[in-house]
């Protein structure tokens, strides 16, 4: 009996220490990984589409990269964060055609698992890239 009792403990003990998974752990429910397609639906009318190479690391720190492919190739560099099922992303983009860029603030809600995310986003161009959109709303789909 005493063996049991020490062999419970053992486990319960375990168990504790081990805890629910948190944003970056493998097994969190929450975590953005790999390679998503990501659509923006901007106010000015255009759809703006690409791809998106996310990774959640320790503490739920999302960083990535960013290639848009249509209307307009558009480079980008993504860091964030996963905080329970929000996403908030912020992506500095170049336009290597007009040779511009500036910053995309994303703000959205994770599925389970990870699959989906979709959310608004406020696109903030520097003063090289005036005239295109300044909000839209984003979905990134594995």
């Amino acid at each position: 009996m005493g063996a049991r009792a020490a062999l419970l403990a053992t486990i319960v003990a375990a168990a504790a220490c081990g805890g629910t998974p948190q944003p970056g752990d493998p097994g969190y429910e929450y975590n953005v990984e790999g390679s998503y397609v990501v659509d923006f639906a901007a106010n000015d009318g255009q759809t703006y589409t690409g791809t998106m190479a996310l990774t959640t690391g320790e503490g739920g720190v999302v960083t990535g990269s960013m290639s848009l492919t249509s209307p307009v190739s558009v480079d980008g560099t993504v860091e964030g964060s996963v905080i329970g099922a929000q996403l908030s992303l912020d992506v500095q983009y170049f336009i290597p055609d007009n040779q511009c860029g500036g910053v995309v603030i994303a703000t959205g809600t994770i599925a389970q698992g990870g699959g989906t995310a979709s959310g608004a986003a406020s696109i903030q161009a520097d003063d090289d890239c005036q005239g295109g959109p300044t909000s839209a709303d984003f979905t990134l789909t594995r």
